[in-house]
């Protein structure tokens, strides 16, 4: 095993905690003012803050401890109720702000604030809640002791600041009122010590706005020659030919590049500028497409959004993002402000048709041009950040590793909201000049197999879940009869047994890919079973100097490599490390030297003081019986809080297959035997079809004691 911040190996002892170089106590906390700091080692053993003395904290004690004391959980989720009402306070004063220097140091510090509730949520192991579902500008003017209109410019730094205070009071009397050395108490200091932290740094920048001096709202700016990435996507194709197909319409690629430079024109008429952001919650369709390429053609920042959204989850993207415009069917689900900026279709609609064509706003080739947001399978999603010069190698992987040409037709049963088939879909086959195939309503077996019939595309992007269901249903067969040649699967992990059975079944060759957010293209590709090889114009290497079949994380360089992540910098330092993508997934190479999924770093756990892989051992226990659909197994605690198993299933004969796997599990070693063995209805998925462990977990805690299996 690897330490998960060096990366070097670790004795497989068990004897307690590891000692690297990266991985001793790197936290400290103040005795005197609560303040935790971070790094190896501080001068004189004091605290930057005040000056007083330091000593070394347990974070991982400090964790746990959080997760098993109500009070001091309740300490930290009303930390991040005052996080999360400070970024939509910044976010709102942002958008009512008609002075742009101001406005852009309110997003900083909306910025800002999204930075201390990833700090929180690392430090304590503890998902950032959902944010509330009213918030007013006045009911925060109040709690900051800001008095009548909020009209100027200073009213509303004074209420920042004024929101911090009273946040580091609440936080201080409440730690008043507990007994000394109490873990609550020391979390209610912890806490007021960073809101006093975060009222000294906005009073130094009211100061900085006042002289008119630099701060933390100058942002660097973009580099690189003027480019604009929907331009290099409509330009070089036959305007005759076809470029998107949806219930039984046609639009040609003369026509879409006309439309999309329309669409343009009405943002810019909306007052959107380089580098705003416009979000589109729509279905999948022409409208998508022309809205989506449309803000990128106006040089804005494109940012597709689930129509389905939960409206606990919109709340929290529009504080993150702060949208300048947002294109939906309908405003009733999105509160103020943010409501005023929703363009409704019909409207939007017209608006396009009226509107004369604006030629590409040619912006710095490494300026935002859209977000990919990430999966969220373990709290919340991602805003990916990519640039513009992504887009001239965003077809290179599809033609060279998956043979893709001009004269496909493409079609992904994913939504376009999601970076997979934005990518493989929409932006590598207009790259290419394909046909896309585009499918307003939400993917099931059925109706993929249906739009497969009638619209006939040549290869097939779907993910595994979809293509078990297809397995299931005998629907392999015929998508190779309606002409499908090549079937591509990524987003999760590719089992071994819906593979064998979707080729034994009569269904088309199919391509296994490895991708992310991060990267955009499918980094890697597995035209077979024996292994992933880095897709064309992509390196992969071995992030650790480990032996062959010992499991290492991968470095990935990439030309479609994003920028980074959208307020987590802690994140982004971890992920993307010299140029090279860093993800948590875990590889080992074979002996015909191609890669091999071998789980992610927190998919291996101990029991008993030996290493259990998760991910493989959900396999195994799936692969037991044909009446088990799908299952997974996760890491729990045990009544002593020690890690144990659990392994959910999906069966479509649940007493056959209890027999088959309490009977497969009574020969596994003890300590991968599963403790509990629970049978649902579904495994809890993101939209991309993603596992969500997490929800498993919640499962778990309502069901035990009931449910367990004694050995």
């Amino acid at each position: 095993m690897l330490c998960p911040k060096c990366h070097q190996p670790l004795a497989d002892d068990g004897d307690g905690p590891y000692i690297c170089c990266a991985g001793a106590s790197v936290q400290w906390q103040c005795g005197g003012c609560g303040k935790v700091s971070e790094g190896f080692a501080f001068p004189y053993g004091r605290c930057p803050q005040c000056g007083g003395a330091l000593a070394l904290r347990d974070a991982k004690s400090a964790a746990a401890a959080v997760e098993r004391e109500g009070g001091a959980l309740a300490a930290v989720r009303a930390a991040f109720e005052i996080e999360l009402g400070g970024r939509a306070f910044y976010q709102r004063a942002a958008a009512d702000c008609s002075d742009e220097e101001l406005r852009a140091l309110f997003r900083r510090f909306a910025v800002m604030e999204g930075e201390h509730m990833e700090t929180l949520a690392r430090r304590y192991h503890v998902d950032v809640p959902d944010p509330p579902e009213q918030f007013q500008l006045e009911t925060v003017a109040v709690f900051a002791g800001v008095d009548g209109r909020i009209d100027d410019p200073s009213d509303l730094l004074r209420i920042a600041i004024g929101f911090e205070k009273r946040a580091a009071e609440h936080f201080a009397q409440r730690a008043a009122a507990l007994a000394p050395g109490a873990l609550e108490r020391r979390l209610y200091e912890e806490l007021a010590a960073e809101e006093r932290e975060h009222a000294q740094m906005l009073s130094a920048e009211l100061l900085r706005w006042r002289q008119h001096r630099p701060g933390l709202y100058g942002a660097q700016a973009p580099t690189g020659a003027p480019l604009n990435g929907a331009e290099l996507l409509l330009t070089g194709h036959d305007p005759a030919t076809i470029a998107l197909e949806c219930d039984g319409k046609r639009m040609s690629y003369g026509e879409l590049r006309e439309r999309v430079a329309r669409a343009a024109a009405v943002w810019h008429a909306r007052g959107v500028r380089p580098g705003d952001r416009v979000a589109v919650k729509l279905p999948d369709g022409f409208d998508w497409v022309v809205a989506w390429l449309g803000a990128v053609w106006a040089g804005a920042i494109a940012v597709g959004v689930n129509p389905r959204v939960p409206a606990p989850e919109w709340r929290y993207m529009l504080d993150e993002a702060g949208f300048d415009v947002i294109v939906a069917e309908s405003a009733d689900d999105t509160p103020p402000p943010w409501r005023a900026r929703v363009d409704i279709l019909h409207e939007a609609r017209r608006a396009v048709a009226a509107a004369q064509p604006m030629p590409p706003v040619r912006v710095p080739e490494e300026a935002p041009a859209f977000w990919a947001h990430s999966s969220g399978t373990s709290g919340k999603p991602k805003a990916v950040v990519h640039a513009h010069r992504c887009l001239r190698e965003i077809g290179r992987v599809s033609a060279d590793g998956l043979g893709i040409t001009s004269g496909d037709r493409l079609f992904a049963s994913s939504r376009l909201f999601l970076p997979y088939p934005l990518t493989n879909l929409l932006l590598a086959g207009l790259r290419l000049g394909a046909t896309l195939i585009l499918d307003p309503q939400w993917p099931n077996a059925g109706s993929v197999a249906g739009t497969v019939r009638r619209a006939r595309p040549t290869v097939l992007f779907s993910v595994p879940t979809l293509y078990r269901d297809l397995v299931h249903e005998a629907l392999a067969p015929a998508i190779a009869a309606a002409g499908v040649r090549l079937c591509v699967s990524a987003g999760e992990a590719l089992p071994a047994q819906v593979r064998a059975r979707w080729l034994a079944q009569g269904g088309p060759p199919m391509v296994d890919g490895y991708g992310a957010s991060e990267t955009l293209v499918l980094a890697m590709l597995a035209h077979d079973a024996q292994g992933f090889a880095p897709a064309p114009g992509v390196e992969v290497q071995a992030l650790d100097d480990v032996p062959p079949g010992a499991p290492t994380r991968l470095a990935i360089r990439a030309p479609t490599l994003a920028l980074g992540y959208l307020d987590r910098p802690q994140a982004q330092a971890e992920t993307f490390r010299d140029g090279a993508f860093c993800p948590a997934d875990l590889w080992q190479r074979n002996a015909q030297g191609r890669w091999q999924f071998a789980g992610r770093e927190d998919s291996l756990i101990k029991v008993r003081g030996r290493w259990v892989n998760l991910i493989e051992l959900g396999e195994q226990m799936t692969a037991q019986s044909h009446d088990v659909v799908e299952g997974a197994a996760v890491c729990v605690p045990d009544e002593d809080g020690l890690d144990a198993v659990a392994y959910f299933y999906v069966a479509a004969n649940p007493a056959q297959a209890l027999a088959a796997l309490q009977a497969h599990a009574a020969r596994l070693p003890q300590h991968q035997r599963p403790r509990w063995l629970h049978a649902v209805d579904s495994l809890p998925r993101a939209a991309n079809g993603k596992l969500l462990r997490r929800k498993l977990l919640e499962l778990h805690t309502d069901r035990v004691p009931d449910e367990r299996m004694q050995h």
